[in-house]
């Protein structure tokens, strides 16, 4: 639909600028991407990057948890699960994809600023943004990071196309920009509030008279339900509750505001910092406190997220200088990390190190928005845009990605600045010195915005840089020794095979080290090293028929191999999981019997042991699976799996144990709580203790 205007559109300039800018970010994205494939940083994933990556994994094989609310974002979980479904390995097609999304940002900023100011503003901002060194490293990252800078500029040119032809269809896309970037992190619904604003504020009563004010807010906030409104209800289908998104919101804002933040990611002492154990911890710590243990995930969350509000109103003067610490942190020129370091990555990835960082831009930045403030009026969009991320930054702690989707409009205020300080040289002087008058300030806050913050040395961030780069240096001399062997091996050398594969096993290139061994088996059927050692490596890359394929021929080249019993077991129960539910049955049983086997081959198999445990609670066998716990951690004291195991006994209210087996549960717990204090792992020594609480309670309301 098109609503009339009373004037046409300006032309758009510079169209062979714009196409310079994308393809110079384009340039500087590809070369970044080459380098990095050829770096010891390829392949591996932590923490949320292996988080997102095994989600995209799983819906690509149909076996992603279909039972709890998202934790998470899941817009860029389905877009990894997309193209895994669609290929057997695709990293590196969609770091491309990636590449070019970023070098659309760009454009995207480029053609914003070419409607807000002027053509030399349009091409400073543009140029800024393709090469600026945090933006590239976003945006070629396995990560759903890139997606903020690019909804965030998105919505900008969208927004200001409408105003400019008051064609409803730009409306429709900023509205289903505001939707996708919800589903990226919740917190870009505010998003929503400077476009509104934008579109109440009409410049011409002429041009578009209440109604059509109205009807526009309608579309905008339409286009964003549309888009969020599936998730919601697939929540509320699998919870019984509304979840808007995600239930994770409460947790995050408790750890900004509550007794322990201190403007970076500072999680309490009962939080053990991974995404797989994060969000439980956070439950089974509220349910303790509230004394509901069937307190569900989202009423977790609301809980957390009023002990935040209680204990930022119960210190306003802690609250207001927490807020300013996080101000400095967010100008600072350090790039936060969590589970990736922008600063370790730039020793070993060019052209990282020769790009510019937030803190050469932090006093131009400033600048530029001085000089709009006289302009607020119509700057209201890109300036309330920037004001809402900056805001969503000061409520939550920092990492350097949360402040990456205000990196483009911040590009784009520096080159207001760079462009103010520039016009000195070419107007009167009797207005050059006031102007250069700024350059002290800029000076001052740029040097101020680099110096390095204290509260990140506390915060052991060095430290883990430094372990970082030793962890990379160990992989360049693996990926040195696989180039080494590459050369050596010939076409058949079945020798020189299984020491590449290994290498390649420790890179994390399992694919490669499937597709260098396959031949090989093929050849070579009764090789029982190649078997062997392609099973285990299928069992990486998910292909469970295969890997049960060779694993059998392993297991029969030598029956008496404990450990090719123990993987035939935990192939058949993958397969299990993502077979037909009339199938699954009997390749559960099969699991169970070669685990039994590996057990009776090597009875101090703790892998074994423990997964025979793990089937008898699948098949609610309570008892037994305890006493095989119980055993294993008698054998094993350090089997830190075993607590995987024991939780669900502990706390699961269909629970069959007895008070005494509940009492020896609460015994096994604390033994791992003694363990995990003697290796310094105070937040695993807390969740121990808190199950083993349990487990005596529980043991105490039975007799």
């Amino acid at each position: 639909m098109k609503l009339k205007s009373s004037e046409t559109s300006k032309p758009v300039t510079g169209r062979w600028q714009g196409a310079g800018i994308f393809c110079l970010a384009l340039g500087v994205r590809l070369f970044y991407l080459v380098s990095y494939l050829n770096s010891p940083l390829a392949g591996h994933y932590r923490t949320d990057h292996q988080f997102y990556r095994d989600w995209g994994l799983d819906l690509a094989q149909g076996t992603g948890n279909a039972t709890a609310a998202f934790t998470q974002g899941p817009l860029y979980a389905y877009f990894l699960g997309f193209w895994y479904w669609l290929f057997d390995s695709p990293e590196t097609l969609i770091l491309t994809l990636q590449a070019f999304a970023g070098s659309g940002t760009c454009l995207l900023i480029y053609a914003s600023a070419q409607r807000l100011f002027t053509q030399r503003v349009a091409l400073i901002a543009g140029v800024l943004t393709a090469g600026f060194g945090p933006l590239v490293f976003y945006d070629i990252m396995l990560m759903k990071t890139f997606f903020s800078p690019f909804f965030t500029a998105l919505i900008l040119y969208s927004s200001l196309r409408f105003r400019e032809q008051y064609h409803l269809r730009w409306l429709w896309l900023a509205g289903i920009s505001i939707g996708l970037a919800v589903l990226v992190r919740e917190n870009h619904i505010l998003l929503m509030i400077p476009v509104l604003l934008f579109l109440w504020q009409n410049p011409d009563a002429e041009r578009a008279s209440k109604k059509i004010c109205y009807q526009s807010v309608l579309v905008l906030i339409s286009a964003c339900v549309i888009l969020l409104a599936p998730v919601t209800i697939r929540n509320a289908l699998v919870t019984g509750e509304f979840v808007a998104v995600t239930t994770g919101g409460g947790e995050v804002f408790y750890m900004a505001q509550g007794p322990d933040a201190n403007g970076y990611y500072s999680p309490p002492p009962f939080i053990r910092t991974h995404p797989m154990f994060e969000h439980e911890d956070f439950r089974l710590e509220a349910r303790q406190r509230t004394g509901q243990p069937a307190l569900s995930p989202a009423e977790c969350s609301r809980y957390w997220f009023w002990q935040g509000m209680k204990s930022a109103a119960a210190d306003p003067l802690r609250s207001g200088k927490l807020t300013l610490t996080k101000l400095q942190i967010l100008l600072n020129d350090y790039e936060v990390p969590d589970s990736a370091y922008f600063q370790t990555t730039r020793e070993w990835i060019a052209p990282l190190p020769y790009l510019p960082t937030f803190g050469l831009f932090s006093g131009l930045g400033c600048l530029g928005l001085i000089v709009s403030f006289s302009r607020r009026k119509q700057l209201l969009l890109p300036l309330g845009l920037l004001l809402v991320h900056i805001i969503s930054i000061l409520l939550i702690y920092n990492f350097g990605r949360f402040r990456a989707g205000m990196l483009p409009l911040w590009m784009l205020f520096s080159a207001v600045g760079i462009d103010w300080l520039w016009t000195a040289w070419t107007r009167p002087a009797v207005n050059r010195w006031p102007r250069l008058a700024a350059v002290p300030f800029v000076i001052l806050m740029t040097l101020f915005c680099m110096l390095p913050q204290t509260g990140r040395i506390q915060a052991g961030y060095p430290e883990d840089e430094a372990a970082y780069d030793q962890f990379l240096q160990s992989r360049q001399q693996i990926l040195q020794q696989v180039n080494r062997l590459k050369k050596q091996m010939g076409s058949n050398d079945t020798g020189s095979a299984i020491p590449l594969a290994s290498a390649l096993m420790q890179l994390e290139r399992f694919k490669e080290a499937r597709d260098l061994l396959l031949p090989l088996a093929d050849k070579d059927p009764d090789n029982l090293q190649v078997q062997k050692f392609l099973g285990s490596i299928l069992t990486q890359t998910r292909e469970w028929q295969a890997a049960i394929a060779h694993l059998e021929q392993a297991h029969k080249l030598d029956p008496q191999d404990a450990e090719i019993c123990n993987n035939l077991g935990s192939a058949y129960e993958k397969a299990a999981e993502t077979s037909q539910p009339e199938n699954s049955a009997e390749l559960f049983n099969k699991a169970a019997r070669y685990w039994q086997k590996a057990l009776s081959l090597d009875p101090q198999s703790a892998f074994a042991r423990y997964n025979l445990a793990r089937n008898k609670i699948r098949l609610n066998q309570d008892s037994q699976a305890l006493a095989d716990l119980n055993l294993l951690l008698e054998e094993h004291p350090g089997f830190e799996l075993a607590e995987q195991g024991l939780e669900p006994l502990v706390i699961s209210p269909d629970s069959k144990l007895s008070a005494e087996e509940f009492q020896a549960a609460a015994r096994s717990l604390e033994q791992l709580a003694r363990f995990y204090e003697q290796t310094g792992r105070k937040p695993f020594q807390k969740h121990a203790l808190q199950l083993a609480e349990i487990a005596t309670r529980r043991s105490k309301e039975q007799n």
